[in-house]
């Protein structure tokens, strides 16, 4: 198993209920199904997601498919879903590897600029 740590935590902004689910340490496919439950469950709470992953070190592709499923499944329920800063340098080293690049478009979220994959949006 791999050293690693999913946190979902949840406040309030007045408006409504925000979850900051953190990622830190080493996540591969051994924690996949675990954070794509804590991700499901902080959109089943909240209309706004946000993932910390500046402390995230190392990751692989499994982590990256449970980060795009729920960034799919907030633009279905007309959700937030975004990042605590910039994209970890574990994530665009991946994205890198596996050819993508900034700016693509994800037809599952109107057409932005896909933000887990380097775009801005």
């Amino acid at each position: 198993m791999s050293d690693h740590k999913i946190i979902n935590s949840i406040t309030s902004d007045g408006t409504g209920s925000i979850s900051t689910v953190t990622i830190s340490g080493v996540l591969k496919i051994e924690a996949a199904a675990e954070l794509h439950q804590t991700l499901v469950e902080a959109l089943a709470e909240s209309q706004q997601v946000v993932l910390d992953a500046k402390l995230l070190e190392e990751m692989d592709m499994s982590i990256l498919q449970a980060v795009c499923s729920a960034c799919k499944t907030a633009a279905a329920g007309k959700k937030s879903f975004t990042f605590d800063g910039e994209l970890p340098v574990c994530m665009a080293t991946l994205n890198s590897g596996i050819g993508t690049y900034q700016g693509l478009s994800c037809r599952q979220n109107n057409d932005e600029a896909c933000r887990w994959l380097g775009g801005v949006c």
